[in-house]
């Protein structure tokens, strides 16, 4: 357990370093460390995604991703290295002191985060509502697996034809990590690659504020920006806490709690943040190619994450493509500017409407429009366009021209298209959201420039926010985290039991769930091939619903969990099809005679060579029907088929 912590440790410090030295190579200027960092990573997924993609599509052997990785991080280091030499590089050169003291909010708000990541083990136990079955499943059997294709990672079977995942690669990318450092997957995710991801959102957010800071024609000190973090983590408090008072209403609010780490969460937080980031560089004298490249890396890099990009990375990037041409090419750009907006609104007439599409996300705008949040965010927003900055101007211009196009109809048809789904759209509408508060927050800095409020005096009323966002977080947590589906009445948290559970289950899964998926595995190698078990499709853990058939080949990927065909039912398997759990739950429940036949009547074509129960009096039946007792872990008895 304590190899696990530290290797993991060590590999995101390692991993983090590299990227910032591999930003400052790019960037080739000297640059702060949030943009070397960003810049790094970008570039970094950017090629990730390059390679995986193909390689998914082509289905090769995972092998043959993970020695692509091992060539990119060497190539990475032989361009660090050319860099150096040839262009008389310093690999990172900055002053800690000098970088403690402008960054130091980035480490606060960071650990304040990550802390409270030790009290959500509902949350990981639910398997953010069983998407965790899918995902980290999928990371912790890929080298197992077929990388390309449409498997069925929560079941272990094939299906037919392929889907939208096969262009995801996070998945992909972080097997290799979690196969060669060897550390269970759930610690490996749901802590340590949660706190990455929240420290590139920080420092995401201060590069984007010192870019408008420094471009402002007022005298401001872009050491200021690291100040408008303070308001992170009320943005990450409990979703039920946001949502239940009515400060922050939000779709999938859960995702920057418990799911931090999954890709969805990586697009909806950065994605407009990025397009921004390339709207307020771009101007008429740098190369519109260049610009363009840009816009195309991150691109890439978003749908590699999840494809609920594609709306946000639509909206976003041709509503940064529009204002871009309106300010920086005078008449010409105007005039190609307007003829854009012109084509966009055309596709959107020809293009049908999505009438479920655009109610579900109507009822979205209108639930955090009268967000408490969002009122005073609302009130700076215009008063900002009073303070005479292009800047702002631009990036009003970016953020009501994604809001048209989302909310007005017929501008709205193509993102309706390219959401398919509705949640996808209440998902691009929540990235909206964030990137409004993020960039009114920073507004408030130039505003009390403006009327020539002194920094010191800047500096406390950020640090109330900071204080007071904190606080919120986890006040809300402890009166409204006792209880994690939304529908129900709100519960108070014992914070006591939520640190005991997670410090006796350190891997941030439960432990009987580890070992259950560790024999079951053991059984797959004594038989040498893929087993076929039905379990318990939910058990009840630590006061807690969890979702244990869709999480066990986290640990076992040599068996095929039949118990998860209910959430997860693709599959090219025609015996599979149909089968639910209800006789195996009325047989558990009261195992008889009559249960037990209707058990096995719904199994017997199924080849099922083990049987998982909580109940020890199954055994009874399960013996004259061929099944022998295997084995005990906790609460679950294991009948193995002779």
């Amino acid at each position: 357990m304590v190899k696990d912590y530290l290797l993991c440790t060590l590999f995101y410090c390692v991993f983090t370093l590299l990227l910032i030295v591999f930003g400052n190579a790019i960037n080739r200027k000297n640059k702060s460390i949030s943009e070397n960092l960003i810049t790094g990573y970008l570039v970094y997924s950017f090629c990730v995604a390059i390679i995986g993609i193909p390689l998914q599509v082509l289905n090769v052997p995972w092998i043959v991703f993970g020695v692509c990785m091992g060539v990119l991080w060497i190539g990475i280091g032989l361009y660090i290295l050319y860099r150096r030499k040839y262009n008389n590089l310093a690999i990172c050169k900055f002053q800690l002191k000098e970088y403690l003291t402008d960054n130091w909010m980035i480490y606060v708000v960071g650990a304040v985060m990550i802390f409270m990541l030790l009290f959500y083990y509902a949350g990981f136990w639910l398997g953010n509502h069983q998407d965790d079955g899918y995902y980290i499943t999928k990371v912790a059997t890929l080298p197992y697996s077929p990388i390309g294709g449409n498997y069925n990672y929560s079941v272990g079977t094939m299906n037919t034809g392929f889907n939208s995942y096969i262009v995801n690669t996070w998945e992909l990318e972080a097997s290799v990590y979690v196969k060669v450092l060897g550390v269970m997957p759930t610690l490996f995710l749901r802590l340590f690659q949660s706190a990455f991801y929240y420290f590139l959102y920080l420092n995401l957010i201060k590069w984007v504020a010192e870019i408008i800071i420094d471009k402002l024609n007022v005298k401001a000190n872009v050491k200021m920006a690291q100040y408008v973090l303070g308001i992170v983590p009320l943005m990450c408090a409990y979703y039920i806490f946001l949502s239940d008072t009515g400060i922050l209403v939000l779709r999938d609010g859960f995702h920057l709690n418990t799911g931090m780490f999954l890709g969805a969460s990586f697009v909806k937080l950065f994605g407009c943040l990025l397009f921004g980031v390339v709207l307020l560089q771009f101007d008429a004298k740098k190369n519109i190619v260049q610009s363009l490249v840009y816009c195309i890396i991150i691109s890439v890099v978003l749908i590699s994450k999840s494809t609920i990009a594609l709306p946000i990375i639509i909206v976003s990037g041709v509503a940064a493509g529009i204002v871009a041409l309106w300010q920086n090419f005078e008449k010409k750009g105007k005039v190609i500017s307007f003829a854009l907006a012109f084509i966009y609104i055309a596709l959107g007439i020809i293009i049908p409407n999505s009438e479920s599409i655009q109610k579900t996300v109507k009822a979205d705008i209108i639930s955090t429009k009268n967000s408490l949040l969002i009122y005073p965010c609302i009130i700076i927003f215009l008063v900002s366009f009073f303070m005479r900055e292009q800047v702002i101007y631009k990036l009003n211009a970016h953020v009501l021209l994604m809001i048209a196009m989302i909310a007005v109809p017929q501008c709205n048809d193509i993102f309706e298209e390219c959401s398919v789904y509705d949640f996808v759209g209440g998902r691009a509408w929540s990235a909206v959201a964030y990137y409004f508060i993020i960039l009114n927050v920073v507004y408030i800095y130039i505003i009390l420039r403006k009327i020539h409020i002194k920094d010191f005096v800047v500096r406390i009323a950020y640090g109330l926010i900071g204080i007071l966002s904190c606080s919120m977080m986890l006040a809300g947590f402890q009166k409204y985290g006792g209880e994690i589906l939304p529908q129900e009445e709100c519960k108070k948290a014992d914070m006591r039991l939520c640190l005991s559970v997670i410090r006796h289950n350190m891997y941030f899964a439960p432990d009987s769930t580890i070992e259950l998926g560790h024999q079951l595995e053991e059984l797959a190698k004594e038989k040498d091939k893929k087993i076929n078990i039905v379990m318990p499709k939910a058990v009840l853990i630590d006061g807690t619903l969890h979702f244990l058939a869709v999480s066990v080949r986290t640990f076992a990927p040599d068996v095929v969990s039949l118990s998860a065909l209910e959430r997860f039912n693709g599959t090219n398997n025609l015996e599979y099809k149909g089968y639910t759990q209800q006789k195996y739950d009325g047989f558990v429940a009261e195992p008889n005679e009559t249960t037990y036949e209707e058990l096995k009547q719904e199994i017997q074509n199924l080849n099922v060579d083990c049987i998982v129960v909580k109940n020890p009096n199954c055994g009874e039946w399960l013996e004259k029907d061929g099944y022998q007792y295997y084995a005990t872990v906790g609460e679950y008895y294991i009948w193995n088929m002779r």
